[in-house]
């Protein structure tokens, strides 16, 4: 008898530059779908204040990074409203942010505790009593696919082949985000040996585009979009993985497994 766990991957959403309607509506989606996983790719908070862009300038001094964070610890505890089962997260560049300018600017404070915690992105957002697991690299998701943020080696403007390469190089199907692209893309793998072929997945975002100052152009070649993965198990065969790019239309519908949701 065979069975099938379906996996559901979420995109950047930078709070406090989400989409409050896009990141509320998944939440909700989560609870209807009823997944067996729910994994996030990075970049769950922006930490605008505390970015190399903005040292030194008024962007730096808005006051607004715990205001951000709550509306982070928010939207973990809505989704576990209706969801209580494992919720993966993976490193990022925007969520590394705290660590980089204590190590940079502040080295003193690394090792400080406020009320037995170090501060870090995990307690600052209580990863633990949220019931999240924070992965510093590399994580097998499902069986031969990798979660990661996307920032790691090469980025391409071809929508998946990030992903792609990365998957490549590491002889796995990868699943990730960073590049606000929504793209699934396949190709062989090389060896000695044998030729595998290897996935690369990136699941969009979930910003507020127009919260993206930062940028002069290129907004236009972002997608909102979420993944699936099912992975079947059972009948003395090796599991076999499923993958899915769920795009999101302008009204905030998609569909999934002909449902659509609105």
């Amino acid at each position: 008898m065979s069975t099938t766990e379906r996996i559901v991957i979420l995109p950047d959403t930078q709070f406090p530059l989400h989409d409050p309607v896009l990141t509320k509506k998944l939440a909700e989606f989560i609870w209807e779908y009823a997944p067996d996983q729910v994994a996030h790719v990075g970049d769950l908070t922006d930490s605008t204040e505390l970015g190399r862009w903005v040292r030194g300038l008024r962007g730096q001094f808005t006051g607004g990074l715990e205001g951000g964070f709550q509306q982070t610890r928010d939207w973990l505890g809505y989704i576990r409203k209706g969801y209580d089962g494992p919720f993966h997260l993976s490193r990022a560049n925007h969520d590394d942010r705290l660590e980089a300018a204590i190590e940079r600017h502040l080295p003193e404070i690394a090792g400080l505790t406020i009320k037995g915690q170090v501060i870090s992105i995990e307690n600052a957002l209580d990863f633990d009593g949220f019931g999240v697991t924070y992965h510093q690299t590399y994580h097998e998701l499902a069986p031969g696919w990798l979660l990661t943020h996307g920032d790691w080696g090469s980025i391409s403007q071809i929508p998946g082949n990030t992903a792609l390469i990365q998957a490549k190089a590491l002889g796995k199907s990868v699943v990730c985000g960073h590049t606000h692209r929504a793209g699934l893309v396949a190709g062989p793998l090389a060896s000695d040996h044998q030729s595998i072929e290897v996935m690369g997945m990136e699941v969009g975002h979930a910003m507020d585009r127009t919260m993206a100052t930062y940028l002069k152009g290129g907004k236009n070649s972002w997608h909102n979009a979420f993944g699936i993965l099912r992975v079947e198990r059972g009948n003395k065969k090796k599991p076999r993985v499923y993958p899915e790019l769920v795009m999101i239309a302008d009204d905030y519908s998609f569909m999934v497994e002909g449902v659509r949701y609105r």
